[in-house]
């Protein structure tokens, strides 16, 4: 009796077993074909695509805000191509080519004009008279170069709240391209991480930006009107000691991504893999043909990643083109007018001017650091292999 009923109860579950994978076997390959038809792409694509500035996405091509797949990677392949990519820095350099002209013209201005006080200070016998004309000068210079360096200061802090949008849309659509190639742990690990560096973006970064550089100012401006009050050493260990904090932090941000991504995904590949061992030896026919099905699918989500991780770069570089061009622009001017203040004989003028020159030099480092995180992200994303394959 015993044997009989046990008997029973093994056909029972192989039949329950039998109808289970009978079910899955004409289930999946129709709603797998049934996706690659459609070929679309996820929501949080076009929230993407909505934290892009206006200005921006007036310069990309119209297959980019379709929801076809095929029609981003044709988009895709034509903002990758070299002629694209150097006629956008082309009209970006153009653009600030004008500003740059009108701010190099003024500057060099005031350096004749003060060049012309000078001498007229040193035809003057008070020496009182000779120094209220060189403060006048210096002063007007200051104010000159004071305007134009707010413009750059507030030009990185727009930059750094478009990246904190782009970071934040990324969030969710990363989560989504790897979960659905299985890759849940991976998933779990870059949207930590990035959630991080958003968070480091947005209360340090973010917050400390203005007042360093309005303090590099101050102290540019007091070693400009006072030269006998030396803030040289004082003013580079600061911004040498602020590069290397943010450099340091996000060091840790690129190693913690890159082992916590690479290690989940190594993760979800050895737990997928052992499932299709075990789905392969205890159903021996159909087993085979489940595998060759998530191969399938893992072909497509690798294509899906692909597409859409560099459409995201690409992205991200034509966010960082503006700033970085403007300021390369702007660095370019102050060297090239420090060299005709060092010409005239304009001593402070010239120390002033390489002050600003160098001040963009470490905002242009602060920039470019930063965005190497997102960057990075959207590297392991397109090289990082599907689970399911």
């Amino acid at each position: 009796m015993k044997k009989r009923s046990f008997t029973r109860l093994c056909s029972s579950i192989s039949a329950i077993l039998l109808f289970f994978v009978l079910f899955l076997s004409a289930t999946l390959p129709v709603s797998a074909e049934e996706q690659d038809m459609e070929k679309a792409l996820p929501d949080e694509y076009s929230q993407l695509l909505e934290s892009l500035p206006e200005d921006m996405t007036d310069r990309l091509p119209d297959g980019i805000f379709s929801d076809d797949l095929d029609q981003v990677g044709e988009s895709v392949a034509q903002m990758s191509d070299f002629s694209y990519l150097l006629r956008t820095v082309l009209s970006l350099v153009g653009l600030r080519l004008q500003d740059c002209a009108e701010i190099l013209a003024s500057i060099c201005g005031l350096l004749i004009l003060s060049a012309l006080l000078r001498a007229f200070r040193a035809s003057l016998r008070p020496n009182g008279s000779g120094r209220a004309f060189s403060f006048c000068s210096t002063l007007i210079i200051l104010l000159a170069l004071l305007r134009v360096g707010y413009q750059n200061i507030t030009a990185v802090t727009d930059y750094f709240t478009r990246l904190n949008g782009i970071t934040a849309a990324s969030i969710p659509l990363m989560g989504a391209l790897y979960a659905m190639g299985g890759n849940l742990s991976a998933a779990v690990a870059s949207s930590s991480g990035l959630s991080v560096f958003l968070t480091v973006m947005e209360e340090i970064v973010g917050s400390s930006i203005m007042p360093f550089c309005g303090i590099c100012l101050a102290f540019t401006a007091i070693g400009a009107l006072e030269p006998s009050l030396r803030v040289g050493t004082l003013l580079a260990t600061l911004k040498k000691n602020y590069t290397t904090v943010i450099s340091f932090l996000m060091m840790l941000l690129l190693a913690m991504l890159s082992t916590q991504t690479t290690l989940g995904a190594r993760s979800d590949n050895l737990a997928m893999r052992s499932a299709k061992f075990a789905a392969g030896n205890l159903i021996p026919v159909l087993g085979g043909s489940v595998s060759e099905l998530l191969r399938t699918v893992s072909a497509s989500v690798g294509y899906l990643r692909g597409t859409v991780g560099i459409c995201a770069v690409l992205l991200l570089l034509l966010t960082l083109l503006p700033t970085l061009v403007e300021l390369l622009l702007i660095r370019l001017t102050w060297q090239a007018c420090a060299s005709l203040a060092d010409l005239l004989g304009c001593d402070t003028e010239k120390k002033l001017l390489e002050e600003f020159a160098s001040l963009n030099g470490y905002l242009i480092a602060a920039v470019c650091i930063c965005s190497s995180v997102l960057l990075l992200s959207l590297s392991l994303l397109i090289h990082c292999a599907s689970a399911l394959g």
